[in-house]
């Protein structure tokens, strides 16, 4: 039997249509995104809206959804992030065709790259939960490929805070203005030559530097903002070093840890980490998330050295 999509028109039909899902994931993320504290406070906020809501539904019952994540004032979601792949026995191909639906709806609105965010256990490819394997097949089917693979790792104050070696001592940290401070978006574009972020190195292909940092920096304030721990640093001789951003609160994220070309390798990703994670604890911090891609391997070392321990993977999909 065919199933109809439906997309609803009020926050009120999408908090009802979406209440009830599961992640069927297991992990903290993904458990949280269906929760009904989560999506009464993210439609409240404009970070979920009706139209970035998309239900699979077959003879009254609800068989599958997917919605969306972004900036309050954005006008599309940054990512896809909320799935439920429902129980029917073809349950991939109506995930494949939810996002299909999403795809071509967010593509039409002006949305250029359509991206899906998994957020599967640390181990996923020795023992990924059978939900993964049909969403990554419905994907799949829907016309997604795998960008890159991440790692999300967590520090809580159990693991006491991150000591700064004396190099790291020495640094100075300079307050920023705002995201269109100068200091703070030339540091940010020189973080991008030989990088290696998979997102900077695709976005870099048709776009100029400059331009990028200052779009990437002022979308960061929504959710590493505000600036007021965001800081640039610079070495004893007073030579720019990179920069750091983060966010206050009790739950909060490490927005973005850069080091210039010129002073990789001195363990500099360490010590900027470090400063931002005892301010976070210093504000309030219960719990500081933090990512980085498989491939950066120096950065998951700076992570591991600051206490932080791998809470889950992250699959980035994009059409």
């Amino acid at each position: 039997m065919q199933s109809s999509i439906t997309r609803p028109t009020t926050p009120e039909q999408a908090l009802a249509l979406l209440r009830g899902a599961r992640s069927e994931l297991g992990t903290p993320i993904s458990d949280l995104v269906v929760t009904d504290d989560h999506l009464t406070t993210a439609f409240a906020s404009r970070n979920r809206r009706p139209e970035w809501t998309w239900v699979a539904e077959r003879d009254g019952a609800t068989v599958g959804r997917v919605a969306g994540w972004g900036a309050p004032a954005n006008d599309q979601p940054w990512i896809l992030d909320f799935f439920d792949l429902g129980a029917e026995p073809d349950r991939l191909e109506i995930m494949a065709a939810l996002l299909r639906r999403a795809a071509a709806d967010l593509h039409a609105g002006g949305l250029e790259q359509v991206e899906l965010n998994l957020f599967p256990p640390a181990c996923w490819r020795d023992d990924p939960p059978p939900a993964l394997e049909d969403l990554l097949a419905g994907a799949k089917a829907a016309g997604f490929e795998i960008l890159v693979t991440r790692r999300r790792f967590r520090w809580t104050p159990a693991a006491g805070l991150p000591l700064l070696s004396d190099d790291g001592g020495s640094l100075r940290f300079e307050p920023v203005t705002g995201p269109d401070d100068p200091v703070l978006a030339d540091a940010y574009r020189r973080t991008f030559e030989g990088s290696l972020d998979a997102h900077t190195r695709r976005s870099l292909r048709t776009r100029d530097a400059a331009g990028l940092a200052a779009e990437e920096l002022a979308d960061m304030v929504n959710y590493a903002g505000p600036v007021d721990g965001w800081r640039v640093a610079y070495d004893a001789s007073g030579a720019l070093v990179g920069l750091v951003t983060g966010n206050p609160g009790t739950k909060v994220f490490t927005g973005y840890v850069g080091v210039v070309p010129e002073q990789r390798g001195q363990g500099y990703a360490r010590e900027l980490l470090a400063w931002m994670t005892r301010w976070q604890a210093e504000q309030g911090a219960e719990k500081v998330v933090g990512e980085t891609d498989d491939e950066n391997v120096p950065m998951a070392k700076a992570f591991e050295a600051a206490g932080f321990v791998q809470e889950s993977a992250r699959i980035d999909l994009v059409a």
